[in-house]
């Protein structure tokens, strides 16, 4: 997570990066406020108190400590409206919902004025109305969270030492690579070594959310130029709630390698919602 700050003139973001996930997949996964956040204060702390006053009972605080309380409040809120609701469920509320958009309706820039990429804000910073109503939403299961150890190399009697939450017949799938973590139906997307060469084909599902029965998603691509995205299906009509539906996303660069990392969305839209992934595309 990282925090974000709101100054009167161009708002950035603070850089507390937390990368505990993987390199192999987009972090952090959100920004919210997290600078010169005005907060209740411990009032036995000497340390903040001036000599012969009273101690305060609010402090001005900055880093991820602040901009948690912000993520986890709305989780708490979204839970709240949502009882049933899974807790990847609830972060792919928060993050499909995030905006890349500062106060002053211009893109978030970091603390030095660079524009901010999705390694600095992940999704986006926090919306406080849109994770209420997502629309679609990306459940990761316990088995999502197990194949990433396969993945990373771990073998099924070392992960049942790790995770006390193992299924009963749980097994390392046969095939299992770093290259397949992009496939964990995360709400965002990571695709490493793509060269032009090859490409990289993605799947990731999608459960209706949004409590009416009939809708259709229509589907918008955000890339740059060095990248080729083609997504199939390019609509999702869902027919009822909790329904399921999965599409596929094939990354494909003409160059024989991407002199940078590059960032872009898969973005669906109904008359109402927008569902927004964000992708980072990289040759390393």
């Amino acid at each position: 997570m990282n925090s974000i700050s709101h100054k009167s003139q161009k708002p950035h973001l603070s850089i507390c990066v937390n990368k505990l996930f993987s390199c192999l997949a987009l972090q952090p996964d959100i920004a919210a406020p997290g600078v010169d956040i005005l907060a209740a204060w411990m009032a036995n702390d000497t340390e903040v108190t001036l000599k012969g006053k009273e101690s305060p009972k609010f402090n001005i605080i900055s880093g991820t400590s602040m901009s948690c309380p912000h993520v986890s409040g709305m989780a708490a809120v979204v839970k709240s409206q949502y009882p049933s609701w899974s807790p990847s469920a609830i972060k792919s509320a928060i993050m499909s919902t995030a905006s890349q958009i500062n106060n002053m309706k211009a893109p978030i820039t970091t603390e030095l004025g660079a524009i901010a990429t999705a390694y600095d804000y992940g999704a986006g910073e926090i919306s406080t109305s849109g994770a209420l109503q997502p629309g679609l939403v990306y459940e990761t299961t316990t088995t999502d969270y197990l194949n990433f150890l396969c993945y990373h190399g771990y073998n099924t009697s070392t992960i049942e030492i790790i995770s006390k939450d193992v299924p009963d017949g749980f097994t390392c799938p046969k095939e299992s690579s770093v290259d397949l973590i992009s496939n964990i139906n995360y709400p965002s997307i990571a695709v490493f070594n793509l060269t032009g060469k090859q490409s990289k084909n993605i799947t990731r599902t999608l459960t209706n959310v949004a409590g009416d029965g009939n809708s259709t998603y229509s589907l918008t691509i955000e890339a740059p130029s060095s990248l080729t995205i083609t997504v199939s299906p390019t609509s999702l009509q869902f027919t009822k709630n909790s329904q399921r539906l999965s599409y596929q996303v094939i990354f494909t660069t003409a160059v024989p390698s991407l002199p940078k990392d590059v960032f872009g969305s898969i973005i669906w839209t109904n008359k109402k919602l927008k569902v927004r992934t964000p992708f980072v595309a990289s040759s390393r």
